[in-house]
């Protein structure tokens, strides 16, 4: 069993996320060696987590003014215009494509 452990590649996301600076709720940075009964180890991965989720509820707030603006704002379309007005749609997919990279 042992041997098996010797094999085994930790992902990229693994050494990245570990080599991220840890702050805790003071923004004083905290040494990132693995001490799950650490209080300042578990402060800095809530502050960790919750800027995700910071990340996570801004993207759905530029997507939900998006779709409202697809659907409310509609405007009408000439029927000779082969190509419609896509500049609403364009901005809004490159700024929620950069809140989520």
């Amino acid at each position: 069993m042992a041997s098996s452990r010797q094999d085994y590649i930790a992902p990229w996301w693994t050494y990245w996320l570990h080599n991220f600076p840890h702050l805790n709720f003071n923004f004083q940075a905290v040494d990132n060696t693995f001490k799950p009964e650490d209080a300042s180890y578990q402060q800095a991965l809530v502050l960790l987590a919750c800027v995700s989720a910071l990340g996570l509820g801004l993207s759905l707030l530029v997507l939900s003014a998006y779709l409202t603006c697809l659907c409310c704002c509609r405007r009408e379309e000439d029927e000779e215009v082969k190509r419609p007005d896509t500049c609403c749609v364009t901005w809004t997919a490159v700024i929620t494509g950069l809140v989520i990279w």
